[in-house]
């Protein structure tokens, strides 16, 4: 922090939440400034002055958000031995980034990149996702039954799936395209899903992650999200933190830029979702995402 700001937005880059929940603590009275309560929200907050939180120091850090379009070929972790390529590479300084949930190497999709440890849990908790829609080039004839069955909850091997959102977008002689939308985050799950249902996976690729979708992004191209983007993950993130109730949600997860050295390697489990994508031109000839992107389609059941 090098120039003043106002006080609710000191807290959100401390990585205290949105917004709106940052303007409820200093309302509260839970913030004070060089020891002085302070509750009103647009305060400002100068770079030598000490903000305490419930009677703990909170610092604003430089707070980063990136949306990427991961290519196949490349690993959606930071560090992968047997990868010619990871996710963090694709963006300018991304070595201090951690990736929100991850995709396989041949997978494609969005993946969102940030050093905000607080809202990267919320949006990774493994009960209650934030939601994510996936198209599916799968093959074999897709029948009314397999939609029932996918829209009511899928029972496979780790127990039965919450209910998904599930919309065929074409039918071809020998595939079909699906786009599904799901709100956990078990391994491979959309892919399993669809197999138990006699639709094994031929291409995946993720197309929105919570509110934010990968309209006019390339494969593998990025971009910063804009701050209402930002505010709409942070919601996103609330809400998972409203519907897991008093379950313990856990301590927010150590990011790159705060991990202090250790004897030995800290491991942070992450709830994967595994997924691909393909599409088809409107002559039907079935082509990589990579040559001809999925059509948009309405958003508004997402």
């Amino acid at each position: 922090m090098s120039q003043p700001m106002n006080l609710v937005v000191y807290l959100a880059r401390a990585g205290l939440g949105s917004r709106r929940s940052c303007d409820e603590l200093i309302r509260n009275g839970a913030v004070t400034v060089n020891d002085e309560v302070v509750t009103f929200p647009r305060q400002k907050v100068e770079p030598e002055d000490v903000v305490l939180v419930d009677g703990e120091p909170v610092e604003a850090r430089e707070l980063r958000y990136f949306l990427v379009n991961k290519p196949r070929g490349v690993a959606s972790t930071r560090r992968d031995p047997h990868a010619e390529r990871v996710i963090v590479d694709l963006v300018p300084n991304g070595r201090i980034l951690f990736p929100v949930g991850r995709l396989d190497v041949d997978t494609t999709g969005l993946i969102i990149l940030t050093n905000d440890g607080v809202l990267a849990n919320r949006l990774m908790h493994p009960r209650y996702g934030v939601p994510k829609t996936y198209v599916a080039r799968v093959h074999g004839k897709v029948s009314r039954r397999a939609l029932g069955t996918l829209r009511q909850g899928v029972d496979l091997e780790d127990g039965l799936t919450s209910p998904a959102e599930v919309n065929l977008k074409k039918q071809s002689a020998k595939t079909a395209l699906v786009e599904i939308t799901i709100h956990e985050g078990r391994k491979r799950q959309v892919r399993r899903m669809l197999a138990a249902v006699g639709l094994p996976v031929e291409e995946l690729h993720r197309r929105r992650y919570g509110p934010i979708a990968d309209k006019g992004l390339e494969p593998g191209g990025y971009r910063e999200l804009a701050g209402d983007e930002v505010e709409a993950l942070r919601r996103a993130g609330e809400d998972v933190a409203v519907a897991v109730g008093e379950e313990v949600e856990g301590q927010p997860l150590l990011l790159a830029a705060e991990a202090a050295p250790a004897a030995k390697p800290i491991r942070v489990d992450v709830p994967e979702a595994i997924v691909e994508v393909a599409a088809a031109d409107d002559q039907g000839r079935e082509t990589p995402l990579d040559e001809s992107p999925v059509p948009a389609q309405d958003d508004s059941h997402a």
